[in-house]
């Protein structure tokens, strides 16, 4: 069902599920994201407040959109999903379906939350003591929902054997826990033409062969001399959300051998970000835009289709695109080998249960369900997001042996890695592109790294390291 605040009345859509199209309302204090450790005492009271009066008129809507039906003798669980899509809101409703036709004793009652404050919604109801019973949460906020409270381990609810067959990228932990685990993910790549590297004299770079750090930069200084392109690499820079720099760009940070954390304590980033491998990587960023090898901000995502650029780096979602431009021309490639192994970013939206669900043994056999080949397979060939296991791209038409998106299944299995599992995971990705973006602007290497890892590590000193639990 669609909920119209304008119109005060619910629509219905397939599968009785609620489709919540109002905004939640922002605390103005809190930002993009609600943390609530790094709330003051006053800002807490308020925050309480705040979240009693927004979970009110949440579930209020929720309440006008319910499907209507008795629950007889099952015991209905509530799920909240972000909205991600037609297709992929589709599938999750079908598949929800699905489950509830296969068993008499759950029944799941799925409602989907607009994905602008989606996590501000699930800070609030738990505030509020109104959580749902199974939540979707995207892969970098885990460690903070699991810290605060908010969700509980896995461990004991979802099947052992199917958690162990999901790619690592696709499972989220803490503290040596499994919280979360998805369906899918995604995989980044470097498109370009088969043309143009027999143009330039450049061998194909395969799985077992990527280039090197050094054959990359070859390509790059020739195709700026060709005098072809006056930019040749695409790396996606005129998106500014810290989601997609430390994504895209925090991967290649590891290639070089530096990151974002210290990730055998997690408690600081000295050394990670700003040593010497983070320099070279930062110097090597940085003259990207000096020599003009990449634009700072390319007008549109399109320079790779209009042929301005004749590399992009960026994910399998735009393949659908530049298989239309390119054809059988087209090359999908792994990113290059810096000195440390190839990395791309790993971790997507994933399934978790709520710690106030009063049946996470039901709602752990729902997650057991979702993460079961069939259902993998056909998320994935529904909407293209890559499968996260073995046999979900087996049985998959698209990601199997002989699909047309196998390289993505390949990518990310063998070279895909989740972002730090802290919950200072905000203020990590704030301080690396803010870092980044100064780089890239000619700040100091050095000092912007320095400056990132002054704002990561007293944001971890305020809070004790996060020893203790950051629940209200």
């Amino acid at each position: 069902m669609i909920f119209s605040p304008e119109e005060g009345e619910c629509e219905t859509g397939r599968g009785g599920a609620g489709v919540l199209a109002i905004m939640p309302v922002m605390y103005p204090e809190m930002g993009q994201t609600l943390i609530w450790h790094s709330l003051s005492l006053t800002q807490r009271a308020r925050a309480r407040r705040w979240a009693m009066a927004s979970v009110l008129l949440l579930y209020t809507a929720l309440a006008a959109c319910d499907p209507g039906t008795k629950p007889g003798d099952r015991i209905e669980l509530v799920l909240w999903k972000n909205q991600a899509g037609r297709e992929e809101d589709a599938q999750t409703t079908a598949q929800i379906d699905q489950f509830n036709a296969k068993q008499s004793r759950w029944r799941i009652v799925p409602q989907f939350l607009p994905q602008g404050g989606y996590d501000q919604s699930i800070v609030a109801a738990s505030l509020a003591g109104r959580m749902p019973c199974i939540l979707a949460v995207d892969s970098p906020m885990v460690a903070s929902y699991a810290w605060a409270g908010h969700i509980r381990p896995l461990d004991g609810y979802v099947a052992t054997g199917t958690l162990a067959a999901v790619s690592p990228s696709a499972v989220g932990h803490y503290a040596g826990r499994i919280y979360a685990a998805g369906q899918f993910d995604a995989a980044l790549a470097i498109f370009t033409r088969r043309s143009i590297l027999a143009q330039m004299r450049m061998r194909i770079p395969t799985l077992d062969h990527p280039w090197s750090g050094e054959e990359f930069q070859t390509l790059l200084e020739r195709l700026k001399a060709s005098g072809i392109y006056r930019y040749p690499l695409d790396l996606g820079t005129r998106d500014d959300k810290a989601s997609w720099w430390t994504y895209a760009f925090s991967p290649i940070l590891q290639s070089f051998g530096g990151d974002l954390i210290d990730r055998r304590s997690m408690t600081s980033a000295q050394g990670a970000l700003n040593g010497e491998a983070a320099q070279r990587f930062g110097n090597w960023f940085q003259a990207l835009f000096a020599k003009g090898l990449v634009n700072r901000q390319e007008p549109d995502e399109n320079a790779f289709v209009r042929g301005r650029a004749a590399l992009v780096y960026t994910g399998d979602w735009a393949a659908p695109a530049y298989r239309t431009y390119a054809g059988a021309d087209l090359l999908v490639l792994p990113p290059p080998d810096f000195g440390h192994g190839v990395v791309i970013g790993g971790g997507s939206w994933q399934w978790a249960i709520s710690k106030a669900c009063s049946h996470p043994e039901g709602a752990g056999a729902f997650i057991d369900f979702m993460l079961q080949d069939r259902q993998v397979a056909a998320m994935s060939d529904a909407t293209g997001n890559v499968p996260v296991t073995e046999g979900g791209a087996s049985a998959s038409r698209d990601f199997g042996p002989r699909g047309n998106s196998r390289m993505f299944f390949d990518l990310m299995r063998r070279f895909a890695r989740p972002r730090p599992a802290t919950p200072a995971f905000s203020v990590v990705a704030n301080a690396y592109t803010f870092a980044m973006r100064d780089i890239m602007d000619g700040k100091d290497v050095q000092d912007a790294f320095d400056d990132a890892v002054d704002d990561i590590d007293q944001t971890i000193a305020d809070h004790h390291a996060y020893r203790t639990g950051g629940h209200p």
